[in-house]
């Protein structure tokens, strides 16, 4: 009777589908990134990644923080008899020079790359703007996103050629806050980007934003490889999950409302480590193969083995997306001095 009993009573959780760390397959000789990977969710990505034997790269601007992550992932790792490890590499995704160093010696410097998870980003704290001279929910979720990708695609590209199919994956953590994302969006300029709202909804377009961009790898870098050796793109949700980013709440609503919010996400929100699964399935799952892998190219995923094509039709206008993209392929001519498309 005690496999009936479930190991969680999180209601999130309880009405979601599961995927567990012990379904991930062996990752032995498999390199992963986690952007975010020191605290919260990515945190657990990152460990059940190197827990599966995986060398993962964990990205974050906290040298407190990643120190500490990287030294009891590895403790961790060992505890258990596995071959993987975490390393940490220092950026701040706020300042994109930074991010485009750190990106350009990462591609320098690994033989290959097998995963990558967008997870870092702003949760929903109020309106500000980078040194950069961008809104910070934008810069950070999205384009220092945009960045690390397009200069990682290269040794992606080389990592498909001779990985196993369908292995080779790039996953956005978006959110069904999309959905607050604002109607008139349209990801159109700079201006609109940087204009001063609620921070629930800069949040939101953020995670707008991640949807279209893994859509719009897949039309613009994706869709020209070889069928036998592609590169999946996914997007997903990872669920109502109690964070310590739950904090911004409080931050953009003050004590009453914010705290209010902040409970409700203490009382019905999954576990950071339950709220890995998501991304975590994308990045592994081996029910992902070379006979279906089209069928989950570029869609986004309410919950691990969802049902696709459920985002809002503001996430399926290619339109939007497209504006998306040569907006990214802007600001980095404006703000690095080349333009990366």
């Amino acid at each position: 009777m005690a496999s009936l009993i479930p190991d969680t009573l999180n209601p999130a959780t309880l009405m979601s589908r599961r995927f567990r760390p012990d379904q991930i397959p062996d990752l032995s000789g498999k390199v992963a990134i986690v952007t975010g990977g020191s605290a919260g969710i990515g945190y657990f990505d990152a460990l059940a990644l190197a827990r599966a034997n995986a060398k993962v790269i964990i990205l974050s601007a906290s040298s407190e923080n990643g120190k500490q992550a990287e030294t009891e992932i590895n403790q961790n790792v060992a505890e258990n008899n596995s071959k993987g490890s975490v390393q940490w590499c220092q950026v701040e995704l706020g300042n994109l020079k930074e991010v485009d160093s750190v990106a350009k010696k990462l591609a320098n410097e690994l033989d290959r790359l097998d995963i990558v998870i967008c997870n870092a980003g702003i949760g929903q704290a109020p309106f500000g703007m980078t040194s950069d001279g961008l809104e910070r929910h934008f810069e950070v979720n999205n384009l220092s996103h945009y960045v690390l990708i397009l200069r990682l695609l290269s040794v992606l590209k080389k990592t498909a050629e001779t990985a196993p199919p369908t292995t080779v994956r790039v996953v956005m953590q978006s959110s069904e806050l999309h959905r607050a994302s604002p109607m008139q969006v349209q990801f159109a300029s700079k201006e609109e980007i940087n204009e001063e709202r609620d921070g629930s909804l800069l949040y939101g377009r953020t995670k707008l934003g991640l949807i279209y961009f893994a859509k719009q790898l897949v039309k613009r870098k994706f869709a020209s490889l070889s069928p036998d050796k592609p590169i999946l793109a996914i997007s997903v949700h990872p669920g109502t999950v109690d964070t310590e980013l739950q904090k911004a709440w409080v931050q953009s609503y003050g004590n009453i409302v914010g705290k209010a919010f902040e409970q409700l996400m203490k009382t019905v929100g999954k576990s950071a480590p339950e709220g890995a699964e998501a991304s975590l399935w994308a990045a592994t799952s081996r029910d992902i193969f070379e006979g279906n892998w089209k069928d989950f190219q570029g869609q986004y995923y309410s919950e691990a083995d969802g049902k696709p094509g459920q985002e809002s039709s503001q996430a399926q206008d290619e339109k939007i997306g497209d504006n998306y993209w040569e907006l990214c392929a802007k600001l980095t001519k404006e703000i690095l001095g080349e333009e990366l498309r």
